[in-house]
């Protein structure tokens, strides 16, 4: 397990995708609550980040700048405007960590000094159990040494293949937003276990296993999914449309993605 103790940590952003990353980084880390500062302008999610993790809280984004990983998990759009408010702050050159889905490696760097690294990731959901799928966008400016530090943060978080920055829209439709596509289908197959008359551990049990399985099926045998669903003989659902269904989901948040993105670069 990737050890980040010792290190100091800002947080600029504490959401829920920001109050997420502490949590795995306390529980799986080695960091302790004062190693880590959340920057979060609005007091009253302060208060409540402060009396859940004990870390530091603070709505001067200056106070965070002084950590050695520097994670932006704030919206896309408050990102430029951030690095704009600490850029004088870094002569340490933290390493930087965007979660800023939508932000390009390109618009980041040209935000930040000469010399910053920075990588571009959207951890999805799973990270908080360090089971995540994060695709991972190296910065122009990423020496073995700050990639070798980025790396052991997103280690805590699970898989982090590295990818093209251009592909990153793409991969945060499939992989960030892809929990969203997968757990309703949890959260019906559970309900449906109950009201048959298991107990909801049993109902869980039964769900996770089944999708563990499947999941397992897929990676190791070489049919693909279309055909490996054909040893199950009954076949309520209607296939095509779960395709027709989650293909626009996909579409619709890569639409999202890129519109943002524009928007940010103009």
């Amino acid at each position: 397990m990737a050890d980040l103790s010792g290190l100091r940590i800002g947080l600029f952003g504490a959401g829920a995708l920001g109050s997420a990353l502490i949590d795995r980084l306390l529980a799986g880390g080695g960091v302790r609550p004062a190693d880590i500062v959340a920057c979060e302008p609005k007091e009253a999610r302060r208060d409540e980040i402060r009396g859940r993790f004990g870390v530091t809280v603070t709505a001067d984004p200056g106070d965070a700048a002084g950590c050695a990983i520097i994670v932006l998990a704030a919206p896309p759009l408050e990102v430029p405007k951030i690095l704009q408010a600490v850029g004088n702050r870094l002569e340490h050159r933290p390493l930087v960590i965007s979660c800023a889905g939508a932000i390009p490696l390109a618009l980041l760097e040209a935000a930040l000094p000469a010399g910053i690294p920075v990588v571009r990731v959207n951890p999805n959901s799973p990270s908080i159990v360090g089971a995540g799928y994060n695709p991972v966008a190296y910065g122009s400016r990423v020496t073995a040494e700050a990639r070798a530090l980025a790396d052991r943060f997103l280690g805590l978080l699970g898989d982090s293949p590295a990818v093209a920055d251009a592909r990153m829209n793409l991969y945060t439709a499939l992989t960030a937003v892809g929990p969203t596509y997968f757990l309703p289908v949890f959260e019906a197959m559970i309900h449906a276990g109950i009201a048959g008359g298991l107990s909801r551990e049993a109902a869980v049990s039964a769900a996770v296993a089944t999708a563990r399985g499947s999941a397992d099926m897929v990676a190791r045998r070489a049919e693909p999914p279309e055909q490996l669903k054909l040893y199950t003989g009954l076949r309520p659902l209607d296939d095509a449309a779960v395709r027709e269904l989650v293909g626009k989901a996909i579409a619709e948040a890569i639409t999202r993605m890129d519109a943002v993105q524009q928007q940010a670069a103009s």
